[in-house]
């Protein structure tokens, strides 16, 4: 069972990847193989809008290929449950993980544009379906808009056909956390997001087993 971690971070080494670390940490515990990504320091360029992903012939694909997207998008696909975090960015994902997710349609329709609806017979294949996600924010106050980041990224989740967990009390962790290491003095954050990486662990392995 492999657990995908993602920072949507552009600052490396801050509080958005202290907690996928303790979430990844957690999943390790129940038996779970972690790996990390952090979009700080990639090269994400944004979605053009050129359509060529709803084409049969891209084979999911994106014709978009002197970045770092593809890299992170087989990581995807090899993993049995993903995690993604943010910072809170205007109540939001940051532009990096937005532009990751945008061009993520690659990742529903690698078979084309459905001939009537989703689920026909040669409509698209969602090449993350059935895989375990799980979401984390971290925001300047307690209240500081991370269950808007959170239930953006669930949202993402949820339109490529995954399974969406919480962390045993509320949709994703929330954590609070304003200067560069505060993630690691918030007790309730780090414990949020070790229940995501538990929860994300303990659905996957019950898809595995």
């Amino acid at each position: 069972m492999r657990i995908l971690g993602i920072s949507g971070s552009p600052r490396a080494k801050g509080n958005t990847e202290i907690l996928v670390h303790e979430a990844l940490r957690a999943a390790s515990e129940m038996g779970a193989k972690a790996d990390f990504i952090a979009l700080s320091g990639k090269k994400i360029k944004p979605c053009t809008g050129c359509g060529t992903c709803r084409t049969e012939s891209s084979m999911g694909i994106c014709v978009i290929k002197d970045d770092d997207v593809p890299r992170i998008y087989e990581a995807m696909k090899e993993a049995d449950g993903i995690i993604v975090a943010s910072p809170v960015y205007f109540l939001s994902v940051t532009a990096q993980l937005k532009a990751l997710f945008d061009r993520s349609v690659i990742l529903r329709y690698a078979k084309g544009m459905p001939v009537d609806r989703p689920g026909v017979p040669g409509g698209p294949e969602f090449l993350l379906k059935n895989k375990v996600g799980g979401a984390i924010a971290v925001g300047g106050g307690r209240d500081g808009g991370q269950l808007f980041t959170v239930n953006s990224i669930l949202q993402w989740m949820l339109l490529q056909s995954m399974i969406v967990v919480g962390n045993n009390y509320g949709m994703g962790a929330s954590a609070k956390a304003g200067m560069k290491g505060d993630a690691l003095n918030d007790e309730i954050g780090i414990a949020m997001a070790r229940h995501v990486g538990l929860r994300v662990a303990e659905v996957a392995g019950k898809f595995r087993g």
